[in-house]
Formats: C-alpha cells, sequence, structure tokens
C-alpha cells in the first residue's frame, strides 16, 4: 500500500486525454500495483480481504488524497482477483467507493470511477441489483466533471456505459 503512495500531483495529468493512468508515475507506484495483484493472487481472497477490509478505510480517513487515491486503487486491484470472497464485504466497498467521488482532488474522482467500474465488471449483477439506485445517481452527477478531461474522458471512455445499459434493462 505504502508504494501507492508514491505518486505526485503532476500539473499536466490533469490535462491528459490518455486512458493510462500510471503515465508518467513512478516504477513504485506501478510496482505496488503489481505486487497487490500478485499478492491476491497467491494468498488468495480468505487471507488478503479480511486485511484489506481493515486497511483501506483506515486510508480513507485521513485528508490525505494520496491515501485516498491508493485506497481505491487497491480496492480496485483485489476485486479483479477475490470477488467471490470480497461479495460479502459488497455494501461497505460500494459506500466506500461512492464516498470518495466528490472529493476535491480530481485523481481520487479517476480512482473512483475505476473502482466502481471494476466493481461492475466484478460484481457484475449483484452490484447493480442491490445498488443501483445508489450508484446510478452518484455516476451520473460525476458526468459534469468537464474541468478535469482527464476524469470526463475516462468517466466517458470506461465501462460504466454498461451499467446503466444493464440498469435499463432490468428496471
Amino acid at each position: 500500500m505504502k508504494m501507492l503512495l508514491d505518486i505526485e500531483d503532476d500539473p499536466g495529468w490533469h490535462s491528459a486525454d490518455s486512458e493510462d493512468e500510471n503515465a508518467n508515475e513512478s516504477s513504485n507506484y506501478s510496482v505496488g500495483q503489481e505486487c497487490l495483484d500478485r499478492l491476491a493472487i497467491s494468498l488468495g481472497g480468505n487471507m488478503i480481504v479480511p486485511v484489506a477490509s481493515q486497511l483501506l478505510p483506515a486510508y480513507l480517513v485521513v485528508p490525505e488524497w494520496q491515501k485516498h487515491h491508493a485506497a481505491l486503487i487497491a480496492l480496485a486491484q483485489i476485486v479483479k482477483v477475490c470477488s467471490k470472497v470480497m461479495i460479502k464485504n459488497l455494501e461497505q466497498m460500494v459506500t466506500m467507493v461512492l464516498n470518495t467521488f466528490p472529493n476535491p482532488h480530481p485523481r481520487v474522482r479517476w480512482a473512483a470511477i475505476n473502482a466502481i467500474g471494476q466493481l461492475s465488471i466484478d460484481m457484475g449483477l449483484d452490484l447493480q441489483v442491490q445498488y443501483h439506485q445508489r450508484v446510478l445517481p452518484t455516476l451520473a452527477a460525476s458526468m459534469d466533471d468537464f474541468q478535469n478531461p482527464r476524469v470526463y474522458n475516462f468517466y466517458v471512455r470506461t465501462n460504466l456505459g454498461s451499467f446503466f445499459l444493464i440498469g435499463k434493462m432490468l428496471f
């Protein structure tokens, strides 16, 4: 997790029109993501999810945007591998991610969109059926982040449109 904190607030990042959030990041940051992925694969959900369930909320109660960002990136990395175990904590995860959407820092908002997108992929219908009434209004409100092209473009380019489409088909 500490490696994910090795992230700079580069002014060029905010206006970049790239989907690659890691562009111009340190090797520590990239290695941190890879390590989390490998740990989740090696240890499995039964080992990593209890630790993550304690560590991630602790990162979100402090004022530093870097810790908020790291918690969201870690959640997205872990859920890719441990979704079957994390489904038990779906409400906690959804609440954690949705609470970060209004964060004043664009990189945290980017990471929140990334996390909800990954939850949508890996938790699929469980997320959409149980939490559409909370997720959809939050996503719709984030569509007007025009002053931050990177965040807005990422929102538009991600698979979150499928969340809306499936939501319409279900309801």
